[in-house]
């Protein structure tokens, strides 16, 4: 009986010691996670797509990350939700806290990037894909766009959106929202390529480049799209379409193509190789 009463204490103590040590930690915890040293000190912003962006301001001014704040308890879902609520010009990429007290909002500008017509109406969107305005009938790249707020701090003379053709019927087109497509395959590289195009460059350089992203699929089995120069990039799968487009940029800037070859010829782009397909329809490998 003596040795059973023995175990009961001990394993009361033992019960009261894990109860005491899990409060040391508990406490212990909470003083670090709102010590000084987890402390919120900087908040930078950083824009991807925009050189000098003209939000940087805004979004500094929107997040409300208090500067005593612990790191810890930074919600970042939230922090993004302000930022895109309070400045509609921008999206947040991600929110990354580098520790001990640093966080940086990585955010892109909601710039015109695309025009469709679905045989009624122009539909303009984002680099999100997301539906800025729609107007009646099939306006040109820039038709009616001079006024609009989108196209703020862009000189005129760049006013111009890249073409999309593609298959099937477009689904949503309402302003606001995220166009889609019938073709579930079309809605898939469109997204992908535009992922990829965000991911390239600042926008200016971008629409400097491109005029046309054909992924109707019709007569050819590649996405094709079209520089202002007038060569075309011929990319025969969807796969790794970022590597991809990267491999075409870093061919078409540099001395393999002549000025002649980027007029008139195509590049062709399949995995991790590029070659250049002249007027007579033969393959040259540029390595």
């Amino acid at each position: 009986l003596k040795k059973r009463f023995d175990a009961i204490i001990l394993s009361m103590r033992n019960k009261k010691l894990i109860i005491f040590f899990s409060i040391l930690c508990a406490v212990t915890l909470l003083v670090v996670f709102n010590s000084v040293l987890f402390s919120v000190r900087h908040v930078r912003v950083y824009c991807a797509n925009v050189e000098s962006s003209a939000f940087a301001d805004k979004v500094l001014a929107s997040h409300h990350i208090k500067r005593s704040e612990s790191i810890f308890f930074v919600n970042k879902q939230k922090v993004a939700a302000r930022v895109e609520s309070s400045v509609p010009g921008v999206r947040v990429l991600n929110i990354e806290k580098k520790f001990p007290n640093r966080i940086y909002i990585n955010y892109v500008e909601v710039k015109p990037y695309l025009r469709i017509f679905d045989g009624h109406n122009t539909y303009f969107c984002g680099n999100d894909l997301r539906v800025m305005y729609a107007e009646e009938g099939a306006k040109n790249l820039w038709s009616g766009a001079e006024s609009d707020p989108y196209w703020s701090g862009i000189p005129a003379e760049k006013r111009h959106v890249i073409n999309l053709l593609y298959k099937g019927d477009l689904k949503s087109t309402a302003v606001g929202s995220i166009v889609s497509f019938s073709d579930s395959t079309t809605a898939a590289i469109v997204t992908g390529v535009f992922s990829a195009l965000e991911r390239l460059g600042y926008y200016e350089s971008v629409m400097e480049l491109f005029t046309e992203i054909d992924v109707s699929g019709k007569d050819k089995p590649f996405i094709m799209l079209t520089t202002f120069s007038g060569m075309k990039w011929e990319i025969v799968s969807a796969d790794n379409l970022a590597e991809k487009l990267r491999l075409g940029l870093s061919v078409f800037l540099s001395d393999k193509l002549s000025d002649a070859q980027k007029q008139t010829g195509t590049l062709v782009i399949g995995g991790n190789t590029a070659s250049y397909r002249g007027s007579d329809g033969s393959l040259k490998p540029l390595d």
